[in-house]
């Protein structure tokens, strides 16, 4: 119960402050905090054995899985994104409580030191106000040959309209953890500054402004988010245009190939700010890969029927 409250307030704690939910607090240090707090406290009095302490952090994720989607609302990719993490931590929050316990002749019964190792994540709320994560900039990149030489390919990638649910393919994303699909892209103009209106489920949208108009050869933009509408009907801890996640642009690339086919490489460029960039470029490399994926098997697709 103590952990439990903690942890709910220390959630509310990061959501009023300034740095939002993707900080050290949240993804390393009260994982481990409330691991080591729970291991400590549970071995008091009796001796556990090893698979009982490790098996904590697993009963705190199932816990905070459960608080976090029936209580807080959380969407499925946060939990999915931050549940390795927390199982992680909690085992390097428990293993010094399991090497100190077995070290000791006697189990010691005094829970009240335990207590200390609640105060690390209200002390780590500091750290993330005052440390700036580190900055990178990722880019993932798919591709896929069609049977259509660049000219059709290009009229092609221009607007892709109606698309209906058959279209696309299977993807762990947006099968499994159901991200929304696209339903649609108009075109508004003709070369650098024409605007790509994208349109997908839950009445998500979003614009592709042109900044490179080569036809035949290359399109590309950079995003734009006039509404909300992405996280909010997502996952509101996931803005494309925020301090932690900025999509900055993307295109495609269309390579001729010797034998009349074309190849088709669509690419996405992003920044990232966290405490575990390398961690989350995992989940843009398989979030976004799968949107690039799915976007391209509807063109083949539409390529092929004519």
């Amino acid at each position: 119960v103590v952990a439990a409250a903690v942890a709910v307030g220390v959630y509310f704690l990061v959501e009023a402050g300034s740095g939002g939910a993707v900080g050290y607090t949240l993804m390393v240090v009260l994982p481990a905090a409330l691991s080591a707090f729970v291991a400590w406290a549970g071995s008091a009095q009796r001796n556990w054995r090893r698979s009982t302490f490790f098996l904590v952090p697993v009963w705190i994720g199932v816990g905070v899985t459960v608080i976090g989607a029936a209580f807080l609302r959380e969407g499925v990719i946060c939990i999915a994104m931050l549940l390795p993490l927390w199982m992680f931590f909690g085992i390097v929050g428990v293993w010094p409580v399991y090497r100190y316990r077995q070290s000791r002749q006697r189990v010691d019964s005094d829970i009240f030191r335990a207590h200390a190792f609640l105060l690390l994540p209200f002390l780590a709320l500091f750290v993330d106000q005052h440390v700036e994560p580190p900055r990178d900039t990722y880019v993932v990149t798919r591709e896929i040959v069609v049977a259509a030489p660049a000219a059709d390919v290009w009229q092609q990638l221009l607007a892709i309209p109606a698309i209906v649910p058959g279209e696309g393919r299977w993807n762990i994303s947006q099968s499994l953890l159901r991200l929304p699909r696209p339903v649609g892209a108009s075109l508004l103009g003709q070369g650098v500054g024409a605007v790509r209106d994208a349109r997908w489920q839950d009445d998500i949208r979003f614009q592709e402004i042109v900044t490179r108009w080569l036809p035949g050869e290359a399109l590309e933009w950079r995003f734009a988010f006039p509404d909300p509408s992405i996280h909010l009907r997502t996952d509101r801890h996931i803005d494309p245009h925020s301090n932690q996640l900025w999509v900055e642009a993307g295109g495609y690339r269309l390579v001729p190939m010797a034998d009349g086919r074309t190849k088709i490489r669509l690419w996405t460029r992003y920044r990232t700010a966290t405490p575990v960039n390398g961690y989350a470029a995992m989940w843009g490399e398989l979030i976004l890969g799968d949107i690039q994926n799915n976007v391209l098997a509807i063109v083949a697709g539409r390529l092929d029927e004519k």
